[in-house]
């Protein structure tokens, strides 16, 4: 494989764009499920208030029951896409949707930051303090979907102790899927494990499209949140180390686009719908360790 730029050699660089066209276009696609999960319940849109056994459609108030109809036909149809999706695309609802996800893979980011071997205790406090609010944060944003939140603050409410007790019971979960970042989605997620074990079919598939031009500097082995190596997963049929568990995030190719692009190299990483034949050496990574 090719390894070496001659000194001084310069050339074009693509735009910040084209290095991050994958990693921006999913946090806008994460950060729209943000707004409307906050926007939806917050001004009554579509809003369960257990609280005072009320609902609202569209800011117009009807009782629990009929509130609830509407709701449960629309988490049905949603649990259908995903099913769809995952038959047709693969885990994209992971990479691009979950806003569980998202929060994980940037937690996973500020764990790399402050939870190493060489952190400091003062780090490592700075790393649990802020899961904790994070988590907190996390809890209200799904909880202000079936409850007024200010529940919490009136004692004299029915529904006071019992949406304290899913409240910290949510916020232990979210503390520990949070904590450990993207492993949560790796290993016990519900929904990926799901999604795992039903049948899928990656029309996209992220591979190296150009072995020449690949140096193994495993940047997108190293950027990959599902710890795969995205050069090889496509070929490979297992529960975790093979395509069944990508996300289709596509972080890969971003990562091999910004690498490459500083040796002058063309990008090695790529989509396709085919996979190209390769040998068994290049399965089992033997081939990609050569230079």
């Amino acid at each position: 494989m090719s390894t070496t730029v001659a000194q001084g050699q310069s050339c074009p660089q693509p735009s910040f764009f084209e290095k991050n066209k994958f990693t921006i276009l999913r946090n806008i696609a994460y950060l729209t499920v943000i707004f409307l999960l906050i926007v939806l319940p917050t001004f009554n849109i579509v809003k369960i208030d257990i609280a005072r056994n009320q609902s609202f459609i569209f800011g117009k108030p009807v009782s629990l029951a009929e509130g609830l109809a509407p709701v449960i036909f629309a988490a049905g149809i949603f649990a259908i896409l995903v099913i769809v999706l995952n038959l047709i695309l693969g885990r994209v609802f992971c990479g691009w949707i979950c806003p569980g996800g998202w929060f994980a893979e940037l937690q996973e980011k500020f764990r790399r930051m402050w939870w190493t071997p060489k952190s400091k205790a003062g780090e490592k406090i700075t790393y649990i303090v802020f899961t904790l609010i994070t988590s907190v944060l996390f809890s209200l944003l799904f909880l202000n979907l079936v409850t007024d939140l200010r529940v919490f603050f009136y004692k004299t409410n029915p529904s006071f102790i019992p949406m304290w007790l899913v409240f910290l019971g949510m916020t232990g979960m979210f503390y520990f899927e949070l904590f450990i970042g993207k492993r949560w989605c790796r290993v016990f997620c519900p929904t990926g494990i799901y999604q795992k074990i039903t049948p899928y079919h990656h029309l996209y598939k992220p591979t190296l499209v150009n072995v020449d031009a690949c140096t193994d500097c495993r940047e997108c082995v190293k950027n990959c949140p599902m710890a795969l190596d995205p050069r090889r997963m496509a070929y490979i049929n297992d529960f975790y180390k093979g395509i069944a568990a990508c996300i289709e995030c596509y972080n890969c190719i971003d990562s091999c686009t910004k690498a490459q692009s500083e040796k002058c190299l063309p990008v090695a990483m790529g989509i396709v719908k085919e996979l190209p034949p390769r040998d068994p050496d290049f399965i089992s990574g033997k081939s990609l360790q050569k230079h």
